[in-house]
């Protein structure tokens, strides 16, 4: 009897940071181990990156996934090093899991359906006020990811994102999506 062959993950390296205290080859190897849970969800994990600090008898570990160019983000503490790399894998893994259920429910839409159905969302009523002085606060850098329209809303409300900026792979165009309400976003395309 023959054993089906599973479909071979493609998972990088870990990339640990720690500022203050390097990590022992055995927490690291841990830290791997359980990390390599989190490959059933998708072929190919670009990036994981680990960043550990002890604080005040703490363990702080938060982790950072690119996979299949979807980024997930945890963190979590602890007064033991297992027990916080075990939430934050725990809390990754029902990330992961509730995104691909999203994913399969949908299904592939239009971009015309996505659009039609993001406007049929939203109040009749808009009010807009503005700052006597507008003025920039900080600068924020944002690396824009190909993808189309159905997955930058999945990402932006897996992120809990604001405002999220993306490359539509569909038009070509730098776009952004800003939350008008949990759930409903404007899209703003640019144009030339």
């Amino acid at each position: 009897m023959s054993k089906a062959k599973r479909k071979q993950v493609e998972m990088v390296d870990v990339t640990f940071r720690s500022p203050h205290q390097e990590l022992s080859e055995a927490e690291k190897e841990y830290v791997r181990r359980k990390l390599a849970k989190l490959a059933r969800f998708f072929h190919k994990l670009w990036a994981l990156e680990v960043t550990y600090e002890l604080s005040r008898g703490q363990h702080h570990i938060s982790v950072l996934i690119d996979a299949d160019g979807q980024k997930f983000y945890y963190d979590d503490r602890a007064p033991e090093f297992r027990a916080a790399v075990d939430a934050v894998v725990q809390h990754l893994e029902h990330q992961l899991a509730r995104y691909k259920e999203r994913l399969q429910k949908r299904g592939r839409r239009s971009r015309e359906e996505i659009i039609e159905t993001v406007l049929g969302e939203m109040p009749e009523t808009t009010t807009e006020t503005s700052a006597p002085n507008p003025s920039i606060r900080r600068t924020i850098r944002v690396p824009l990811k190909p993808m189309s329209l159905e997955e930058a809303l999945l990402q932006a409300d897996t992120e809990g994102a604001h405002v999220f900026m993306f490359h539509d792979a569909d038009t070509d165009a730098p776009c952004a999506l800003v939350q008008v309400e949990p759930g409903v976003y404007d899209l703003i395309e640019g144009v030339e």
